[in-house]
């Protein structure tokens, strides 16, 4: 594919050498010592950077960290479902907007620490079948051991065969004791294997449910929380409150200051968020400039209070980009609220959660509007 700079019809191989600002140089691969660190990259990554490069171009991105890592997944990491669903996405969009961008990247990001968090699991039961083997082993080898053991100590009543005894005793117990270390380093081993795969485990699912942007929860964890408060809620007779709170006018904030300060945006958001919520609520990040919300044992109303001193400590606050000085100004949200039903799902509270946030922003923004 060709990429088109201010008229250039360079190729991304030709842009990557214009960038090290070299031209195309004939050597021999095989020849490592005469060739510097430059090429010695290009040599075994120049094809990645240049399909990434033309990933970003045909999908619209700027090279922005998340751009990069979204590419690098689709190109090297992803499965081929994740790839068709970035194909069908691109082919039905013309590309990916920044905002869609974020939500695929999401997806692709849980689904490959689901996928490793299954291949963890796998390597621990196939740890904890070699241990439990290992322990097998060892137990028959001390029956064995104490088998010749009494057979050995009877033959010592025959002072003829005495000396022929206790040889082999001594043969027997050096036996039995190298065994034992051996199966005791095996089982060390496994311990320590064991430790180190629970805690990568632990840290494996906090990634697969954590926003790597904002540290908040993310859609996945949600859902998960929200199925066990319904539940309850439905139980207890409790009530439940969600709400969706989405950043007004966040496009401009990206076409104007770049996709570097929208990130900034977002994680502020969520920072006031989660600080006014404290322990009253679950704040997640649901995708893009959206978060969700989750309110146990609270109606519409104490939910309001809660999202009306978020929006009132966002309003407070005026921002602006560091690196380029100008103001970004007053950043506010818009917010949608649905209270469980009696014998209500999950899926129907959120969809009018959702709507609730559409008329919100359809009516003004800078609001928070309550489902019927």
């Amino acid at each position: 594919m060709s990429l088109d700079f201010g008229g250039s019809n360079e190729t991304a191989g030709g842009l990557l050498k214009w960038l090290w600002g070299r031209k195309p140089e004939a050597r021999d691969p095989n020849v490592r010592e005469e060739l510097s660190r430059d090429d010695r990259f290009m040599m075994r990554h120049g094809a990645m950077v240049e399909d990434i490069c033309e990933f970003l171009a045909r999908a619209g991105l700027d090279p922005i960290p998340d751009h990069y890592e979204l590419a690098w997944l689709y190109l090297a990491g992803a499965s081929s479902t994740q790839r068709h669903m970035i194909e069908a996405h691109m082919l039905e969009h013309g590309g990916i907007a920044p905002v869609h961008a974020t939500g695929l990247l999401d997806v692709m990001r849980n689904a490959i620490s689901e996928r490793e968090l299954a291949q963890m699991v796998e390597k621990a039961k196939s740890d904890i079948n070699e241990a439990q083997l290992t322990a097998d082993r060892s137990g028959q080898e001390v029956a064995n051991f104490g088998a010749a053991l009494g057979v050995s100590a009877d033959s010592l009543s025959d002072p003829d065969a005495a000396r022929d005894a206790v040889v082999k005793l001594q043969n027997l117990t050096k036996n039995m004791m190298e065994r034992a270390a051996k199966a005791e380093a095996e089982l060390k081993e496994r311990s320590k294997a064991m430790s180190q795969l629970k805690s990568r485990l632990v840290q494996s699912q906090k990634q697969a449910l954590s926003d790597a942007l904002t540290g908040l929860p993310n859609r996945r964890a949600f859902d998960l929380q929200l199925d066990e408060a319904i539940e309850n809620a439905h139980e207890t007779k409790q009530p439940l409150s969600v709400a969706f709170c989405d950043i007004d006018h966040f496009k401009k904030v990206n076409d104007t200051h770049g996709h570097a300060i929208g990130d900034r945006v977002i994680k502020h958001v969520a920072q006031v968020l989660k600080s006014c919520a404290g322990a009253k609520a679950h704040v997640a990040r649901h995708g893009g400039e959206e978060y969700a919300l989750l309110f146990e044992n609270m109606n519409a109303s104490l939910a309001c209070d809660l999202l009306n001193s978020a929006r009132a400590r966002l309003d407070a606050k005026r921002l602006v980009a560091k690196d380029t000085n100008l103001t970004i100004g007053e950043v506010t949200i818009s917010c949608g609220v649905a209270t469980l039903q009696i014998g209500e799902t999950g899926a129907s509270m959120l969809t009018r959660a959702d709507q609730a946030l559409y008329e919100a922003k359809n009516t003004g923004r800078n609001r928070i509007c309550i489902a019927p």
